[in-house]
């Protein structure tokens, strides 16, 4: 479900993705090992996804409209600092996702790297 960050407008997609992993990982903790565990690590990556895409996405959000002259800038750094680390934790979750994927498809459980949001 990670890869469909692709598939919106960038932001659009990483939030759409992240209450996606969000929903599914939540479903499978009803199932048997290692699918709850898996699952578990799932939603709490979604979670952390979430929250980056919203706090790097909103802060450049919030410094384009309210901080910066109405008549723009050249320079994209450092305004753009935001968007540089959002792309930057966007291509570790890609491949995170395709890596945890493929263990996950394996039987094996899956090693969370992150906030532990659920348990």
């Amino acid at each position: 479900m990670g890869i469909f960050v692709f598939g919106f407008y960038p932001g659009v997609g990483a939030i759409i993705t992240s209450v996606i992993m969000i929903a599914v990982g939540l479903n499978c903790r009803k199932d048997p090992e290692p699918v709850r565990t898996n699952g578990t690590a799932a939603a709490s990556w979604g979670i952390n996804y979430l929250l980056a895409t919203i706090v790097f996405l909103g802060s450049f959000l919030v410094y384009l409209f309210a901080f910066m002259p109405d008549d723009g800038s050249d320079d994209f750094l450092p305004w753009g600092l935001p968007v540089l680390a959002w792309l930057l934790i966007s291509l570790i979750h890609v491949i995170i996702c395709i890596a945890f994927g493929v263990r996950a498809s394996r039987g094996k459980v899956v090693p969370f790297r992150g906030i532990p949001f659920i348990k």
